[in-house]
């Protein structure tokens, strides 16, 4: 969780269920593979089991330099004591959470040594992010480890970081609360003659200054707001001056000691949106909120999702995935309703095919976007916690900036 007051005890518990899943299924042990580096998209397998993020930019290798450059790997073996290997001296030697940590140049020879004073290097052995495992690594598994079988096991951690811990959620309030806050400025700077750059220039210097990153920052300010966001990089606009009448949205995602904070806004530029705009804004936070009050411990997500999809066809906006018709208003596709979150997106996912239930202390996402052809898409996103009662709702954040 990258913070020096998270209990050991914690990263203890989550490997000692990682070992009886090993165990349970006759696996020799758990590797998890994890990618940090100059992205924050898939840290969270070194971070949830270790409290290790490998920093240093992705390199080809180099030997005799280095290699593997920013990955990690974590050996869980069945029985045993774990070991970090790391592919750069410079990590957090007062946050890690492995008396065991290893490196060496040659990152695949420790590796396979390691794998296999571990006897971890025959038979059948867990992946927990096989999708950050890159192909040399892969290779040189295979070369130097024939008999080994790796067997994906994401559905471990998954099930793991399914209930947040109270030290966990003290992260996820705060990630929320700069969250909230930096959306809070983004809205409030929307003003005819800005760029999107410029509007939210000023939250980003708010989420540094509090000790927060930025995974994630999307926006759209045309006048006709079709795609997710304006352009694909850097994901908003700093050329285009924005316009009085056009519809400007916002999906932030910030990390805050490793945990997410993931929610959005619609306005317009001006404040005054035409009817069908206000309707459209309107609604999508109406459905919304509609959802968050049927977030009970014990209620079917597929039930959930049956609710939001009611409610849309009953206020007329439609389902259909085939979106022409001018005159009608329809649910943005792909067809969800949010999704679990933490150190990374997880289940539950609110879709028809999900088979869980809603769990008190569960870190969940809610949101939809709704679009129209020649008016453009509007979004909404909360996140929220599951206590006992119900849904408590994290993002601050004004619901309506119309």
């Amino acid at each position: 969780m990258f913070a020096t007051d998270v209990p050991r005890k914690l990263f203890e518990e989550r490997r000692c269920a990682c070992q009886k899943a090993a165990r349970e299924r006759s696996l020799t042990g758990v590797f998890i593979c994890s990618r940090g580096g100059g992205t924050f998209d898939r840290f969270a397998g070194g971070d949830f089991f270790a409290n290790h993020y490998q920093q240093r930019c992705y390199l080809p290798d180099n030997l005799p330099l280095w290699s593997g450059r920013s990955h990690s790997m974590l050996l869980i073996p069945a029985v045993g004591e774990p070991v970090l290997l790391v592919t750069t001296l410079e990590y957090r030697k007062d946050l890690v959470a492995i008396k065991d940590v290893r490196y060496a140049p040659d990152f695949h020879r420790l590796l396979a040594e390691t794998a296999r004073e571990l006897h971890m290097d025959a038979g059948p052995a867990g992946i927990i992010y096989e999708d950050t495992l890159h192909v040399t690594t892969w290779r040189h598994m295979k070369d130097s480890m024939p008999h080994l079988e790796l067997v994906p096991c994401d559905d471990i951690m998954g099930t793991l970081s399914l209930i947040k811990a109270p030290r966990e959620q003290k992260a996820i309030i705060r990630a929320c609360q700069i969250g909230s806050e930096a959306v809070r400025i983004i809205m409030e700077g929307v003003a005819p003659g800005k760029t999107e750059s410029q509007v939210i220039g000023p939250a980003m210097d708010y989420v540094f200054s509090n000790g927060a990153v930025l995974y994630f920052v999307v926006t759209n300010g045309g006048s006709d707001a079709n795609p997710v966001h304006s352009i694909d990089f850097p994901g908003f606009d700093s050329q285009r001056k924005m316009q009085r009448g056009d519809i400007f949205k916002v999906d932030l995602i910030i990390l805050y000691e490793g945990y997410i904070c993931d929610f959005g806004r619609t306005t317009v530029v001006g404040g005054t949106p035409n009817p069908i705009q206000r309707r459209m804004i309107e609604e999508v936070t109406a459905s919304c909120e509609h959802v968050i009050s049927k977030i009970v411990p014990n209620a079917s997500i597929r039930e959930i999702v049956e609710a939001g999809d009611r409610y849309l066809l009953d206020h007329g906006i439609s389902l259909d995935a085939k979106q022409e018709d001018p005159n009608q208003i329809y649910a943005a596709f792909p067809p969800h309703w949010g999704h679990g979150i933490g150190m990374t997106w997880e289940r539950p996912w609110f879709v028809n095919e999900e088979t869980m239930l809603i769990q008190k202390d569960m870190y969940l996402a809610i949101e939809k976007c709704l679009y129209k052809p020649g008016v453009g898409t509007v979004n909404y996103e909360q996140n929220l916690l599951v206590t006992s009662e119900g849904a408590h709702v994290l993002t601050t954040t004004q619901k309506l900036w119309i």
